[in-house]
Order: C-alpha cells, then structure tokens, then sequence
C-alpha cells in the first residue's frame, strides 16, 4: 500500500480529534459531566458570587435610591436567580428595582419581579 494514501487519513482521523476536544464548552467535574454554571457564564472569568452576596449587594443598592429605600421590597437569591417581591410607590420605581437587580454581580437571568407591586 502507498504510504502517502495512509498518511492522509491518519491525519484527518488526529486533526478531527484534536479540533472535537475543544468543543466541550464547559468545565466538567470528576465524574465527566458538565455543569450548568459552566455553560452559564460561569467561565468569563468572573469569580462565583454567594446568594447571599447577591442579596446584601442589591439591598445596598436599593438603599442608594430615595424611592426604593423607602420601599417594602423583600429580596431572595436562590443560585444567582432573583425574586422581588412587595410595594414599590410607582411604575418607574417597580422598573428601576428590577433594572438594579439585574445589573448586580453575580445575577443570573431571568430577575422576577411578579410578586412585586405599584399602584395602578
């Protein structure tokens, strides 16, 4: 057999494994599956913020603005996710709260704000 004939597919065989290996997209843990932080965001270099992090930092950024301040707004982080819930006094409030919350480090999409209320 020529060599030539066999050198090509042995080499197509080593560039399709080598190309494959780097499609993963995410960091696997011990027992080979991937996890969803990874595929999340996880891996943009960002160090993993706590829940309750999360919630101390969107409370302190509520308490920067004069209308959420004084707003009964309860905040809970369950893996990154947000849920708001209470009054705030007006549309523009209740559309900055979430707004806040979604800008916060470590927020994960989507931040619900359907137990959150404003006078209609």
């Amino acid at each position: 057999m020529n060599p030539r004939k066999l050198l090509i597919p042995v080499l197509l065989a080593a560039l399709a494994a080598t190309g494959c290996a780097g499609l993963g997209g995410g960091s696997s843990d011990d027992s080979g599956t991937t996890s969803a932080a990874s595929l999340s965001g996880g891996g943009r270099g960002s160090p993993k913020v706590s829940d309750s992090e999360i919630t101390s930092n969107i409370q302190a950024a509520f308490k920067q603005d004069p209308e959420l301040a004084a707003a009964n707004i309860t905040v809970s982080v369950e893996k990154g996710v947000v849920s708001l819930s209470g009054n705030t006094p007006n549309v523009q409030a209740y559309l900055r709260a979430g707004s806040i919350a979604r800008n916060v480090p470590g927020v994960r999409p989507p931040v619900n704000v359907a137990n959150l209320q404003y006078p209609r």
